[in-house]
């Protein structure tokens, strides 16, 4: 004797996870939500970080690696590319929070369909 089948779904539990986007996915998702102010942040913290990185540098913060013996920029850039899933986990969470200023927000919500597809 074959049990009934049934027409609902299963529960949650037993479903299979869906696998976690890529960061870039995630970036690409955010840029679509938010456009342009997504770009000016990643490149707004991109730029403190290595601007941060070489006044370290050249307040005689000595790098142990192939960057010390580069320029100084070389070193403070080689430097931001090691910390760039914290700058990136940065634009994740400052952007919505930027977004939530009334201007942004207004500039957001009318440019919205430029940038949207």
């Amino acid at each position: 004797m074959n049990p009934p089948v049934s027409d609902t779904p299963p529960p949650a539990g037993a479903a299979v996870k869906a696998e976690k986007p890529s960061l870039m996915a995630r970036f690409k998702t955010l840029l679509l939500e938010y456009g342009p102010l997504a770009l000016v942040m990643n490149y707004l913290i991109f730029g403190l970080v290595i601007v941060g990185f070489y006044a370290a540098i050249q307040m005689g913060f000595q790098p142990d690696s192939t960057g010390a013996k580069a320029g100084s920029w070389a070193a403070a850039y080689a430097a931001s590319q090691v910390v760039k899933p914290l700058r990136l986990a940065a634009v994740f969470m400052l952007t919505p929070l930027v977004a939530r200023i009334p201007p942004v927000a207004r500039f957001i919500e009318r440019n919205k369909h430029k940038w949207s597809f």
